[in-house]
């Protein structure tokens, strides 16, 4: 059952924006994991060929993932601003911590990001702990972490959209693309606005994208309202002030 069509969703002219929402979001969201999808496809054949031949996987052969790494980030007008794979610790044989981590550059081919996985280091960069890490691994569905200030990258709002990698049972990390909040906003805000009701985008922990209405300001968590249990719920339907917008973590807050 495709649960972001819902009875009755075009029948009214709140219905009517909801569905243009909804498509808007969709279309922006499965157009970021397609190329996430395929970085993580590049990543388990990676780890599913070295299984195979009997050797441990190293950071030389991440060299593979380079073209499906990189082709979001060199697309003109592209969304990701940054893509990669983040190995779950001990996984590489020469590196117990490890991002492969490139970022879009205003000209020029697509630099690696640079830090601190030295877990003695006074600057040590434990990602484990981070939502868009720690979700994925623990659900194995799609993650859409954010927005949060981005301090590692560029200080710019940033969503977060990352999928488990796994070879065979085992978690091996994740791999993810970086989209500028401002941008997606841009995007989705002209079908929030059609909505004839205050209408925010929030993740699934309460976390507002966008909203039509100052009330919810980007970035700030929703506290007022029991988000967790309207995310429960599951598939709303006439009443209900949750919508979701497709079987990832994105969902449309409905309020008076």
């Amino acid at each position: 059952m495709d649960r972001t069509r819902h009875p009755h969703m075009t029948a009214t002219p709140l219905g009517a924006a909801l569905s243009g929402v909804v498509t808007a979001v969709r279309t922006t969201v499965e157009g970021v994991f397609a190329g996430v999808a395929a970085l993580r496809r590049d990543a388990e054949a990676v780890f599913g060929r070295a299984r195979e031949i009997g050797t441990p996987v190293e950071r030389d052969d991440l060299a593979e993932l380079y073209p499906a790494l990189t082709a979001p980030l060199r697309t003109p007008g592209g969304l990701a601003k940054g893509a990669g794979f983040v190995a779950a610790p001990r996984t590489l044989a020469d590196a117990p911590w490890w991002l492969e981590w490139w970022i879009r550059e205003p000209a020029g081919e697509p630099s690696r990001l640079i830090v601190d996985v030295d877990p003695d280091g006074e600057h040590f960069y434990d990602y484990t702990t981070l939502p868009w890490y720690r979700d994925p691994q623990r659900t194995g569905l799609r993650n859409v972490a954010g927005p949060y200030v981005d301090y590692l990258c560029t200080d710019e709002y940033t969503l977060t959209f990352t999928e488990s990698v796994r070879d065979g049972a085992a978690f091996v990390g994740v791999v993810g693309s970086d989209v500028d909040v401002g941008r997606f906003e841009a995007i989705v805000l002209p079908s929030l606005r059609a909505v004839p009701c205050v209408a925010t985008l929030i993740n699934a922990h309460g976390r507002v994208i966008a909203s039509n209405s100052p009330r919810r300001s980007g970035g700030s968590l929703v506290r007022d309202v029991d988000v967790a249990a309207l995310w429960a719920a599951g598939g709303p339907s006439d009443g209900t002030r949750l919508v979701r917008c497709g079987d990832f973590p994105i969902g449309i807050l409905l309020e008076p």
